[in-house]
């Protein structure tokens, strides 16, 4: 069984880079083609390999010299310095337990507990029964209605 084995990233790779954007693919393109890592687009973009134009095309270097590959690996350290740095981070607050979004188990606690009728809070004060008025019948209800009394 053959694994897939990752290829450095050198300036040959860079060459091949920039052979690629100048052809008139996007450098996402480029990277897929050449089957290397996305991460790249960055320090690649920021060491000045390549750039947009006004009319939204991509253009990259035409050679490549030692002074601008050595930025390219001095931006690709920094890049990825700043992501672990990040990524060690998100995991310090996961392991904390500051992160809201990963405690959906516990969730059901922050609601406020409604009143059911089982659980409604007692009162001291409760109104006592008051013995049942006499009720008048409905030929007595009339007849006060219809003499006003």
């Amino acid at each position: 069984m053959k694994t897939r084995t990752t290829k450095p990233f050198d300036i040959s790779r860079v060459r091949e880079f920039c052979k690629l954007v100048n052809e008139g693919k996007t450098p996402n393109e480029a990277l897929i083609k050449m089957k290397a890592c996305q991460n790249y687009r960055n320090p690649l973009e920021s060491a000045g390999m390549f750039w947009r134009e006004k009319n939204g095309t991509f253009k990259a270097v035409e050679r490549i010299y030692l002074e601008r590959y050595e930025l390219f690996i001095e931006e690709k350290r920094k890049y990825l310095k700043k992501r672990n740095q990040v990524a060690q981070e998100n995991k310090n607050l996961l392991l904390s337990g500051k992160v809201k979004s990963f405690q959906k188990r516990n969730s059901y606690k922050e609601y406020v507990k409604q009143a059911t009728l089982f659980n409604q809070p007692k009162t001291t004060n409760a109104p006592t029964m008051k013995p049942k008025e006499r009720q008048l019948s409905f030929i007595q209800r009339v007849v006060k209605s219809l003499f006003n009394l």
